[in-house]
């Protein structure tokens, strides 16, 4: 009778057509984030992770009682501990991609999150035991030369720390869809919504209190946890169950190419020719290697 229930409130599938554009929606409004939050103005970046996270809770929590309604809370228990340990790394995702956009150019920032697909396969590697294969490894070599050029360009410009955080961010997201993977967790949301309280409890803790923005800052800060980011999750969570993964890893990539453009169109923020020149080495691996790989699979898995 439980799994019945589930199937009830299951969401029903959707055309790969619908798909496809909900997944170029989901990486568009994401793209936007760099942009946001360059158009701040005196909120600390604790200030905005805690802000960000409580508008993102709440949002993923509001999408869960539409779409499970009654089944919210059962829904939620079903993570179990992996959704839970999940949800702790996802914590750092939100923290890490604050700081890192606050610390380093928006460039730096996604395209050295862009890899996480690399950092996914050394650990599934490491954790699952999953092959890597050589055209893998190859590209991992790749990505992992661009992002070193990108944190040369860091050193020099004295914005090391924000290309750490961009890494600790690709890392923990990682992390948290490995032990998803690992735990069979079978909805995303409610690990979210643990991330994203957890990082708001976090930075109660790193700004002593001090939370108070100025209305400017504070509809910014909502806009991007419920709107940017709670739409943009949901989007990518629907639109996953119907999209192989060459099309979720190259319609991603729009994200990655899409943000530096809005904040060098919007705020003159211009990237370093090293940045530009890791970024095109990473985000040409990924494609690569996507394309590489959904080539190699038997034709009834593509």
């Amino acid at each position: 009778m439980a799994q019945r229930g589930i199937r009830e409130n299951a969401p029903a599938p959707i055309r790969h057509s619908l798909a496809v554009l909900m997944m170029v929606g989901c990486s568009t409004i994401m793209s936007l984030s760099g942009l946001l939050v360059r158009n701040l103005h005196d909120a600390t970046d604790w200030q905005i992770v805690f802000w960000r996270g409580i508008a993102l809770a709440a949002a993923m929590f509001l999408l869960l009682v539409i779409e499970h309604r009654g089944a919210t809370l059962r829904e939620m228990r079903r993570i179990g501990w992996s959704g839970v340990l999940g949800g702790l790394f996802f914590s750092g995702t939100i923290m890490g991609f604050v700081l890192s956009l606050t610390h380093t150019t928006v460039a730096n920032t996604v395209f050295t999150m862009s890899a996480i697909p690399f950092f996914t396969a050394v650990l599934a590697w490491l954790v699952l035991g999953e092959r890597v294969s050589r055209a893998t490894v190859f590209a991992i070599l790749a990505a992992a030369a661009g992002i070193a050029l990108m944190v040369g360009d860091g050193l020099a410009e004295g914005s090391v720390f924000g290309n750490l955080m961009a890494i600790l961010t690709a890392l923990c997201f990682a992390c948290f869809i490995v032990i998803l993977r690992k735990g069979r967790a079978v909805n995303m949301l409610p690990s979210i919504i643990v991330a994203a309280l957890v990082a708001s409890a976090v930075a109660i803790g790193m700004t002593g209190g001090d939370l108070a923005l100025s209305l400017h800052d504070l509809v910014l800060c909502l806009i991007w946890g419920a709107g940017i980011s709670g739409t943009s999750y949901f989007l990518m969570v629907r639109s996953s169950r119907r999209l192989q993964g060459v099309e979720l890893t190259l319609l991603v990539l729009l994200e990655f190419i899409l943000a530096p453009v809005w904040v060098y169109v919007f705020v003159d923020e211009v990237p370093a020719t090293r940045t530009l020149a890791g970024g095109l080495v990473v985000l040409t691996a990924v494609m690569v290697h996507a394309l590489v790989t959904h080539r190699k699979l038997p034709v009834g898995m593509q």
